[in-house]
């Protein structure tokens, strides 16, 4: 595994599909979470924000509960979350290497 990530360009699309996997998994938590918020309150709507952005709208219409997705905002975030972990990953190699050459 170690042998295919050393292609620098494996490594960034690694990281940016990596990124986007776990953007969902986040929204997909936060959202659950306002399900249950809504769900557990007499609220009649409720607006799921992340990270200061309106990712999903939940109204509550008799027994029925309707969501509305902000997929700019969703999307938004899985690419933050991309170019965190693509930024971070290239940081930790090149002080990796860095302490090889050092060494040497």
């Amino acid at each position: 595994m170690k042998k295919k990530l050393t292609n620098p360009s494996t490594r960034i699309i690694a990281s940016i599909i990596l990124g986007i996997v776990i953007g969902v998994l986040v929204c997909f938590i936060a959202i659950r979470f306002g399900y249950s918020h809504i769900k557990s309150t007499d609220l009649m709507e409720y607006n799921v924000n992340l990270i200061g952005l309106n990712i999903f709208n939940i109204q509550r219409e008799g027994a029925e509960y309707i969501g509305t997705p902000n997929n700019s905002n969703m999307m938004f975030i899985g690419l933050a979350f991309s170019m965190v972990l693509a930024i971070v990953t290239e940081t930790i190699v090149a002080f990796k290497n860095r302490k090889k050459v050092e060494s040497k």
